[in-house]
């Protein structure tokens, strides 16, 4: 038997140099060790653009520097094999790119963001801004709605819906003052709200409504 199992590995040793003396078995192999190495280049090379691309940013801002150095250490943090530091990673990339003016390529990593912390407070606002900035107003709107069933109670988001309804989406007085309403029935009418809407009213001419909230505004100091 082991006489003709050593047989066996002797033919097949036999074959395997004729298929090594095939030619087109030698270029098959040889392209596949190519289009390896090619990969593996190309990821070097983009790697390299990407990291030079960051560091041409730093010159936008005085901090520019730091930041470009942030998103480095962010980068590194998502090439490791701790899952965990993904997430912070993640944000900080959204926040310094948006320091450093690129909108849209932040915006592409707060997404990231939730999708592991659909209610990050600090992802939501950034984003519901920047898309605002890019003249996405209708989902600028979606957003500051999610910042907001997500944390009812905070009059800030309240305050930057009321002037994409005003200055962007061009709702009418009632839609806003009904939008408010809601908001001041979730903070226990804030200040902040009833100042908002006193300042609205004024300045679009309504005088009953800007007295009607003025004198809430009053007698909540009394």
């Amino acid at each position: 038997m082991c006489g003709a199992f050593g047989f066996d590995i002797v033919k097949h040793m036999q074959k395997t140099l004729l298929l090594l003396k095939n030619p087109r078995i030698i270029l098959a192999s040889l392209a596949v060790i190519g289009i390896g190495v090619a990969l593996i280049g190309f990821s070097s090379w983009r790697e390299q653009q990407e990291i030079a691309w960051l560091n041409s940013l730093a010159s936008r801002h005085p901090e520019g520097e730091q930041y470009v150095q942030e998103l480095l250490q962010a980068k590194e943090e998502l090439k490791d094999s701790d899952k965990k530091n993904d997430f912070s990673a993640y944000l900080r990339t959204g926040i310094y790119l948006n320091l450093l003016g690129e909108k849209k390529e932040a915006l592409e990593w707060y997404e990231k963001a939730l999708a592991q912390d659909p209610t990050n407070i600090l992802a939501l606002n950034n984003s519901a801004n920047i898309y605002n900035d890019l003249g996405q107003y209708d989902a600028s709107e979606d957003t500051w709605l999610k910042l907001i069933a997500a944390y009812p109670n905070r009059p800030a988001p309240y305050r930057s819906l009321g002037y994409l309804y005003w200055y962007r989406l061009y709702k009418s007085p009632g839609d806003i003052e009904d939008f408010f309403k809601r908001g001041l029935a979730a903070t226990n009418n804030d200040p902040d709200l009833l100042t908002w809407l006193i300042s609205y009213f004024q300045e679009t001419g309504n005088n009953e409504k800007f007295a009607e909230y003025a004198n809430l505004l009053n007698a909540q100091g009394k």
